[in-house]
């Protein structure tokens, strides 16, 4: 027993020097000052880290603003100018204020950061106006001086973390010393010390996994893993320096054709499986070129392809063309085969000072592209950027123009071929802007659909009409132009409805026009609101018919009460006799189907002649009329004396 009293006595008191050599290793300092320093530390960390996000949300917000223009875009980029702001004012209070002054380095760059805020404040101020370069040249310097503050930062941090780990990993030895004494409790205390050696270990690692992967993050898209813009930005950085004189920069800027309705018909999940794959393909087709090339996603369909190589070793047209293939073939995804389409734009820089454009010389090439039709392939001209900068000036304006009823109805007359007697006028929208001047509708009716705002045109166009029609004598009707927009967005059939009783316009006085490409985008469900249209006794027209969408098929869908044939066809008529048999083969099949022929684009009296001569009956165009204000054509037919002769209003 006294043997057995005497052991517990010894593990009591090695147990008691083993808790009196713990609490000197861990607790001889005060662990809640250790703690503190810890938390100041990793805040400062943190902070510098976030003022590095927050700059380059900054920088990006800002380039997207600069490209596009769009009030939001500034809007978003002044609010991450402020947050950064706001991060630099947090960097010179509080601990991160003491982290610099114990740093030179992180100091000096955040002085110069400051400097660099001075200079960029009066540009932010008149941002509208600012010049991109001299915005990228602030925004370079203060870059380096955000990553110099963030790394320094970061590296002190690492640097204490090895020395506590050091501090630690000294202590353990200190134990190992103690445990090797106390043989009953070096089991024991071995395994826990073998324990948290590998808990470090596996923290460490993971630690490290971390750091890569979130750096990854930083510069790669999270979905494909292609370069972002920030990666993007960096590479044009170093090929504005070291562009050799043989080099050039060759920047393709693409989009798919029909992405929308891709994620509307599979779901995002399907357009992600077709970006991944497209993502796939195009790093492919970049590697397989000589040269430093690089593919990156900067939107959600869009990419930018780089290629920087000797003007000797790339054709350019050639690889334009290599890329516009790739699309014919149809993609493997994770769901299956599939096959899009997509528009092209393109730009060349072959000196250190066109490089800092390229790649908005491209996207304005894009735009072009995406304006001409799917699958249009385009190169950067000078020309486009007037273009964008006018279409970018009537979007502006447009919006304004449509409250303000600065877009007014202009009626064209329709005739009698063979009696020059009206039988209808048909209602065009006109656009004459104080500052831009006058404004066709080739181009504002377009911005109009892409933005939504032709719903709200199409109303007032369509009441003007109801309305002014009623000006003339009663068996003149007027016509109105429809948009795929309204037939698919906006309540078309009540609209009408309450329109014709708001201004008491009896049905049969209005036709409603469509073209051959909206009839064929979605034959069933255009047919059954035409058909809820015409029961209501409005007439319906099928215009700029024989553009090279006609199909008996479709034709036989739906009773038309008239074609109206492209003007595109009497100018061909001039030159070309089979033009005319083409016309004699429509104006046979218009009777067959008892709808009325109408012929558009009218200007010469030869030509009147050659239509009357194939039996056609109405037609209108500059030779009768050039589209005019309601009030012309109310007196035009006030001062003529029947029989009315349109030539008269010309």
């Amino acid at each position: 027993m006294q043997r057995s009293y005497s052991w517990h006595w010894t593990v009591l008191c090695s147990f008691l020097i083993a808790l009196f050599v713990f609490w000197t290793c861990f607790y001889a300092s005060d662990p809640l000052e250790q703690e503190q320093v810890r938390s100041l530390e990793y805040e400062t960390v943190w902070s510098a880290t976030n003022g590095r996000n927050e700059f380059y949300k900054y920088t990006t917000s800002l380039s997207r603003y600069l490209e596009s223009g769009k009030p939001a875009d500034l809007e978003d980029a002044l609010l991450k100018y402020e947050i950064f702001m706001g991060r630099m004012d947090l960097w010179a209070a509080g601990s991160f204020k003491d982290y610099l002054a114990k740093s030179p380095g992180s100091r000096e760059a955040f002085e110069a950061l400051l400097a660099g805020a001075e200079d960029l404040a009066p540009h932010m101020q008149a941002i509208e106006t600012a010049h991109a370069e001299t915005l990228n040249t602030i925004l370079d310097d203060m870059s380096a001086r955000v990553e110099t503050i963030a790394g320094t930062s970061y590296q002190s941090s690492v640097r204490r973390f090895g020395e506590e780990r050091q501090a630690f990993q000294d202590r353990l030895m200190t134990e190992k010393r103690i445990v090797l004494g106390l043989l009953i409790l070096a089991t024991g205390l071995l395994a826990v010390v073998m324990r948290q050696n590998r808990v470090l270990t596996l923290a460490n690692d993971t630690i490290a996994v971390d750091a890569q992967r979130l750096t990854f993050m930083a510069k790669h898209d999270a979905l494909t893993a292609l370069p972002n813009r920030t990666l993007l930005s960096e590479y044009m950085t170093k090929a504005r320096t070291h562009l050799a004189p043989d080099e050039i920069l060759l920047a393709i800027a693409l989009d798919l054709d029909g992405f929308k309705a891709i994620n509307d018909t599979l779901g995002h999940a399907g357009g992600d499986a077709l970006l991944v794959a497209l993502a796939r393909r195009l790093k492919e087709f970049v590697s397989s070129h000589p040269g430093r090339n690089l593919a990156a996603r900067v939107g959600g369909d869009e990419f930018i392809l780089v290629f920087r190589t000797r003007a000797d070793a790339i054709d350019i047209e050639t690889t334009i063309g290599a890329l516009a293939s790739q699309f014919n073939t149809p993609l493997e995804t994770s769901i299956g085969s599939m096959l899009v389409g997509t528009s092209i734009g393109y730009a060349v820089a072959d000196s250190r000072q066109g490089i800092g454009y390229v790649i908005l010389n491209a996207d304005i090439a894009l735009m072009e592209a995406k304006v001409t039709g799917r699958g249009a392939v385009m190169h950067f001209a000078e020309p486009m950027r007037t273009r964008l900068e006018r279409r970018l000036q009537i979007e502006r304006h447009l919006p304004n123009a449509l409250r303000n009823s600065m877009i007014q109805p202009h009626y064209q007359l329709q005739v009698n071929l063979a009696t020059g007697e009206p039988i209808g006028i048909e209602a065009l929208a006109r656009w004459t802007h104080n500052d831009i001047g006058l404004v066709s509708p080739t181009e504002f009716i377009p911005i109009a659909e892409a933005s939504g705002d032709v719903i709200e045109l199409g109303r007032f166009m369509l009441r003007s009409a109801c309305r002014d029609i009623q000006l003339l004598p009663d068996h003149i009707h007027v016509s109105v132009n429809l948009s795929m927009i309204q037939l698919v967005n906006d309540d078309i059939v009540h609209l009408v409805t309450s329109t014709l009783q708001e201004t008491g316009l009896r049905p049969e006085r209005l036709k409603l026009e469509i073209t051959e490409s909206m009839f064929m985008q979605n034959v069933d469900f255009v047919s059954s609101v035409l058909n809820r249209l015409q029961k209501l006794g409005v007439s319906i027209s099928l215009d700029d018919f024989g553009t090279g969408y006609s199909a008996l098929s479709y034709l036989n869908k739906f009773k038309w009460d008239e074609l109206k044939v492209d003007r595109s066809f009497v100018t061909a008529c001039d030159d070309s006799p089979k033009a005319l048999k083409v016309v004699k083969v429509i104006k046979s099949l218009a009777d067959t189907m008892n709808a009325a022929l109408l012929i558009e684009g009218v200007e010469t009296r030869e030509q009147v002649e050659a239509f009357k001569t194939l039996g056609c009956l109405y037609g209108q165009g500059y030779f009768y009329s050039k589209p005019k204000p309601i009030f012309e054509i109310h007196r035009f037919f006030c001062d003529v004396e029947p029989p009315l002769n349109a030539v008269a209003l010309n």
